[in-house]
């Protein structure tokens, strides 16, 4: 039985003309059971809810990462109560991988962050390495910024923002994707100290000249210089995104806004 396997595996190889243990080959292999399985030892995950020690399949990732991503409390709820202590309360929307949050938190340890990610597995990834480096002033949040910021109560408690290379659908047909709009920017200025400082960087020069115009219509903020542009981070905390574009030299266009 085994040598009927074996030659059908290599006569299916040689018809279709797949190299010998290329990957396409050893797909095929297993698919027939013709491959050597390593064994592995089977232990038990408790998120999953299976035994696994085998690959874990995609489906199962993206349940856990859906379940067990952070949620803002349902109905109203204060921000101020996210994360105990008295430091700056600020907002760090859309982290991606979440470089800036641990740079936040060695340029100010005595602020409390609020993280926001609509990416359900960025967002439990980002809560599970705070976990594991018991960080306890960053609270991660999963979801849509502008449903979570509405529900907030109102409070001008906020003393930064730093939105992170949002709206990455850079094409006008996209524009109705846009998060950056007069309704977010409407829900941060009720919830910013005045003086508070709003950070907008993004690598699409459109959609910099886009941000910058609706700051300019939106009551309670003023442009921090002239333009609204400077040069470098003001936060000493960079996105995983920033950090690629500054490496492949690509150019990156920065806005300063204060709350009046």
């Amino acid at each position: 039985m085994t040598l009927r396997m074996v030659t059908l595996s290599s006569t299916i190889r040689i018809l279709i003309d797949i190299k010998p243990h290329s990957p396409r080959c050893m797909t095929l292999a297993y698919a027939i059971g013709t491959w050597p399985v390593k064994k592995e030892r089977i232990r038990f995950d408790a998120l999953l809810g299976r035994s696994y020690g085998a690959k874990v399949s995609d489906l199962d990732l993206r349940r856990l990462y859906r379940e067990q991503a952070p949620r803002a409390p349902e109905g109203r709820f204060s921000l101020e109560d996210l994360i105990a202590g008295s430091g700056p309360l600020e907002l760090d929307i859309g982290f991606g991988r979440g470089l800036s949050l641990f740079e936040r938190v060695a340029a100010a340890p005595e602020s409390r962050i609020v993280g926001i990610e609509v990416k359900s597995k960025l967002a439990y990834k980002a809560a599970e390495r705070l976990r594991k480096h018991e960080i306890e002033k960053v609270k991660i949040l999963c979801g849509d910024a502008r449903e979570i910021l509405r529900r907030a109560e109102p409070g001008r408690s906020v003393q930064r923002v730093a939105l992170h290379f949002p709206d990455p659908w850079w094409k006008k047909r996209h524009d109705k994707r846009r998060v950056i709009g007069q309704e977010l920017l409407g829900e941060l200025a009720r919830l910013m100290k005045p003086g508070g400082e709003l950070f907008i960087q993004t690598d699409v020069e459109h959609r910099a000249a886009q941000y910058r115009a609706q700051l300019l219509e939106t009551p309670g903020f003023t442009l921090a210089t002239g333009d609204g542009y400077v040069d470098e981070n003001p936060f000493g905390a960079r996105s995983n995104r920033e950090k690629r574009a500054l490496e492949d030299g690509l150019p990156v266009w920065r806005i300063l806004a204060m709350r009046d």
